[in-house]
């Protein structure tokens, strides 16, 4: 592996804050860039540490790995979709990424490596009671091809894990898939734990769980769209503040994961202080271009 990818990187090209006309589609458009620079970094990263033997060898340098790859991969894709008002799919891509950065976080903040037995039990539990649920709707339909597809691809991962795991030991209720200690066995909880919750909407949460196209989903959110509290409706971001946010949560993740792997784990890549220095500049080029936009 070529380490040298750290020392000729070269200070990313980010748009000038002061020569953005004052417009929202020209700071969108500011915004959108400067994420792709911020995505690059990270993936810059990814590759690094995902080609590191002695990172990798670890199940939770992996499981870390695997958050760190799907949260700098759905921030691009949440970011687009903001940008462009796309307020249904930015809001479900946001979700996704609240959940990932901030467990991703925890685990290296909060918790520690032990509690990744805990994490990798739960989803062992949860895929073998998923694969009671696919049995019985083969029952149904036999020759059904994703339901087959779904019950090979449980069945491979229940007996990879419990190649390193005993069987776990947990409730049968609708609790059972949470894991970590008590007192964080949700996102909210971790995020306050680790104070990251600005992003985090236990209430959204909650309406979540209305079955859609139901008469109470309609009510909520379609029928009286104009009267429906705050507390339901996806509001648009006129100041760019979810975007800001968004991408201080990843940098504050990266930041962690990158300790981790750096100095915790004596990984010595002579260009990791010019990659933290770019992560800082990026921190603060999404803080001030916020602060210019919502000044005019």
């Amino acid at each position: 592996m070529n380490t040298k990818v750290w020392l000729i990187q070269p200070q990313p090209c980010l748009p000038n804050i002061n020569l953005i006309e004052l417009s929202k589609q020209s700071f969108g458009n500011a915004f959108l860039k400067a994420a792709q620079v911020l995505c690059q970094q990270l993936e810059q990263i990814e590759l690094i540490l995902g080609t590191t033997k002695d990172f990798t060898k670890k199940l939770f340098n992996l499981a870390i790995l695997g958050l760190f790859s799907k949260m700098h991969r759905i921030y691009y894709s949440y970011i687009l979709l903001k940008i462009h008002q796309d307020e249904i799919g930015s809001q479900f891509l946001l979700e996704h990424l609240v959940e990932t950065a901030v467990t991703l976080t925890y685990l290296l903040e909060g918790a520690g490596e032990y509690v990744v037995s805990e994490y990798i039990s739960a989803s062992l539990y949860q895929a073998q009671s998923l694969l009671v649920d696919v049995k019985k709707q083969l029952q149904k339909v036999p020759n059904h091809p994703d339901l087959l597809i779904l019950k090979d691809e449980l069945e491979a991962f229940i007996a990879q894990q419990q190649e390193h795991d005993a069987e776990p030991e947990f409730p049968t209720d609708s609790e059972a898939y949470l894991w970590g200690p008590q007192e964080a066995d949700t996102t909210f909880k971790r995020g306050a734990i680790v104070g990251l919750n600005f992003l985090t909407n236990p209430a959204r949460q909650i309406a979540l769980k209305i079955v859609p196209a139901s008469w109470l989903d309609l009510q909520f959110n379609y029928l009286n769209s104009f009267t429906t509290s705050s507390r339901t409706k996806v509001n648009p971001d006129p100041n760019f503040t979810c975007v800001r946010d968004a991408t201080h949560l990843c940098l504050h993740a990266t930041q962690s994961f990158l300790e981790e792997a750096i100095e915790h784990q004596n990984i010595n890549y002579p260009g990791i202080k010019h990659q933290q220095e770019i992560l800082n500049l990026l921190y603060e080029w999404f803080h001030n271009a916020h602060h210019v936009y919502q000044l005019h």
